[in-house]
């Protein structure tokens, strides 16, 4: 099995790390170039500049970037800003759709989303058909963008998973990185993801200081406000403790389902059985009611990422944690550099180096 050291079993170390070696070469040879300019567009759109905000990371998913995208969404909102998703469109079942996309749709509902792997190209084509004063109030929110250097942006903000930071470790395939650790210092903003573990969030927040040169900018946890509940008489809302002493299934095929499981059974405060598939992949509606049948569960936990790719509804109740964004430190820092960013049109072109 994959281990915190890398996606793949361990005794393919050998393999890996050469693999991870050819990987670096090939990364730094790319980021070389866009650091020359070479390849880096702004987003204009009828002779209008829209400012970009890019959210991502330097590892292979798992930092709870779609609630953070969601958060920015709102944020944007709040202050008369239309945002605009763009998104590549992993785990995607046709054109113009992902199971990030469906998600969006609950979590940000008043956001446009653009779901193409040519996010420029997208873009440009999706914005062209606003009229001139909606589009000025548009901000494009870059899903996973920080290794999309070929859109320009106004800011770069990079999320570190607290409970898997990864950073003192190698490279895709031979540990967790897209890119050294080191790059992290392109980054606007660095902030610390599902941080309510002081010892886990002290340890990131070293790990951040040291290969970035300066600490982290904001921290903050993902925290469940409640659960939607479906079951065969219909959806309804309850309380997070409505699953204590349960028996449960927690099923998820995310970029960190250690995080997730482990959130189930803080909830439950019973360890669940574990369901668990690679990131982004089908969550089949007969194999989670199997798995639910032989375990003899009362209840099957599972993400609003996956519970959008179900497809129909089960025998048995699915709850689904409705997540929030809880900042520990650093909130006001971090809606500072959104409203900033979100009036760019009226400045210089954005940095393309980033």
């Amino acid at each position: 099995m994959a281990d915190a050291g890398g996606p793949l079993p361990r005794w393919l170390a050998p393999a890996t790390w050469l693999l991870a070696r050819g990987y670096g070469a090939g990364v730094s040879w790319r980021n070389a170039r866009f650091d020359r300019g070479g390849g880096v567009r702004r987003l204009e759109v009828a002779g209008a500049r829209v400012p970009v905000i890019s959210v991502g990371n330097l590892t292979a998913g798992g930092t709870g970037k779609s609630p953070f995208v969601a958060w920015v969404c709102a944020e944007l909102a709040r202050d008369g800003v239309e945002p605009v998703i763009a998104m590549r469109g992993y785990g995607a079942y046709h054109p113009g759709d992902s199971d990030e996309a469906l998600e969006y749709a609950t979590t940000a509902p008043g956001a446009r989303r653009v779901v193409d792997p040519d996010r420029t190209r997208a873009l440009q084509a999706e914005l062209s058909r606003i009229a001139p004063a909606e589009l000025a109030r548009c901000v494009v929110v870059l899903d996973d963008g920080f290794q999309h250097r070929q859109l320009a942006r106004d800011l770069d903000i990079v999320l570190v998973d607290a409970t898997r930071p990864a950073l003192d470790g190698d490279l895709l395939p031979n540990g967790w990185l897209r890119e050294p650790a080191r790059n992290i210092a392109r980054a606007d903003l660095v902030v610390l993801t599902k941080a309510h573990d002081e010892t886990q969030r002290a340890h990131a927040a070293a790990l951040v200081a040291r290969v970035r040169g300066k600490p982290h900018d904001a921290a903050c946890e993902h925290a469940w406000r409640g659960l939607a509940v479906h079951a065969r008489e219909g959806a309804r809302t309850e309380p997070v403790g409505w699953l204590a002493g349960k028996r449960v299934l927690s099923a998820c095929a995310l970029g960190n389902p250690r995080h997730f499981h482990d959130m189930v059974a803080r909830a439950t405060g019973v360890a669940p059985v574990e369901f668990t598939r690679a990131d982004h992949a089908a969550m089949p509606a007969a194999e989670l009611e199997s798995a639910a049948a032989r375990a003899g569960v009362e209840c099957i936990v599972t993400s609003r990422k996956d519970f959008v790719k179900l497809g129909r509804g089960l025998a048995c109740a699915v709850a689904v944690p409705e997540l929030a964004i809880s900042f520990l430190e650093g909130e006001e820092r971090v809606r500072a550099a959104l409203a900033a960013s979100a009036r760019a049109p009226t400045a210089p072109a954005a940095r393309s180096s980033s």
